[in-house]
């Protein structure tokens, strides 16, 4: 058992350089002065507020810094140069596999003066030309989801349609007697079913039966997923249709958690209008629970999170 769990634990350390290139974000741009000339060897502090991680880079001879490898989350980014007043830009959002355009522009003056950005337009992300939609946290959690399949968001994105939509009674519907998964069928741009790419943080996900999703984690459990549906990038290629890159929660240096009941019940719903008013309707009973919890065990360093 103990050479079995180390075993586990080499391959997934040396999984993780795969899973950063499919599911990390980050940011780049150009840090220049007033007068807009470029500033070289400027250091850039990018500091993960959730957890307490930081990166640092600096600019090259062009001005240009570029910081990838960053996972989807809150985050605080400071540029220093000698000579220069500090600058820190807060409440920098990154979504999954974001690649984010970020300027500043440093003033003279001591290194004790410090200028602070709190408000600021949306992140352009000029750097990559998929298009595709980030379904977020809170709209996984809002928004009504039949059976909690999260995958139903998918239909969101731009030319998807999705579950409920394959034929009845095939492996991809859900309403087979040998196979009553939860359908996790969608269309992107005309292609078929099949035809997608199902990513779980980075690693592949897609069943090779049926072409559809192997493992469909409960929705407690996701922080927020993307659906690109054209001119992905070359590691997220290998199918025509849309590619559905999911990202778990994960623990951070504040303890958080739920505990939850997901109530159906027949006496709630509405009588089918093509239903005869004599007939009652059939009873249905479904009563799902769950609980979550994430928080530090060291913090800033190790975090922990089930659900």
């Amino acid at each position: 058992m103990k050479k079995l769990y180390v075993a586990l634990v080499l391959a997934a350390a040396l999984a993780a350089p795969a899973v950063f290139a499919q599911t990390s974000s980050g940011v780049t741009g150009v840090v220049t002065d007033s007068s807009k000339a470029v500033v070289p060897e400027a250091r850039v502090l990018v500091v993960n507020v959730d957890n307490g991680t930081e990166r640092s880079t600096q600019t090259n001879e062009a001005g240009y810094y570029n910081q990838p490898f960053l996972t989807p989350g809150n985050y605080r980014i400071t540029v220093e140069k000698e000579g220069f007043k500090p600058t820190v830009r807060s409440n920098v959002r990154l979504e999954v596999n974001q690649m984010a355009r970020l300027d500043f522009q440093l003033e003279l003056g001591a290194v004790t003066e410090l200028i602070e950005v709190t408000g600021s337009a949306p992140l352009l992300e000029s750097s990559s030309s998929s298009i595709g939609q980030v379904i977020e946290n809170k709209l996984i959690n809002d928004l009504p989801l039949n059976g909690r399949n999260f995958v139903q968001l998918a239909i969101l994105g731009p030319s998807v349609t999705g579950v409920g939509y394959g034929a009845t009674g095939t492996i991809m519907s859900g309403t087979r007697p040998d196979d009553l998964r939860h359908g996790t069928e969608i269309f992107s741009n005309g292609n078929r079913e099949q035809s997608n790419n199902f990513l779980m943080d980075g690693v592949d996900n897609n069943f090779r039966r049926n072409g559809l999703i192997t493992f469909r984690p409960s929705v407690e459990g996701v922080s927020e997923f993307k659906i690109q549906t054209n001119l992905f990038a070359a590691e997220q290629g290998r199918k025509p249709g849309a590619t559905v890159n999911v990202i778990s929660k994960t623990g951070s240096n504040a303890f958080h958690g739920s505990a939850y009941e997901f109530l159906r019940n027949s006496n709630l719903d509405a009588r089918n209008y093509f239903s005869s008013p004599q007939n009652e309707k059939p009873p249905f009973r479904q009563n799902q629970f769950g609980a979550s919890m994430g928080g530090p065990i060291v913090r800033n360093k190790v975090f922990f999170f089930g659900n």
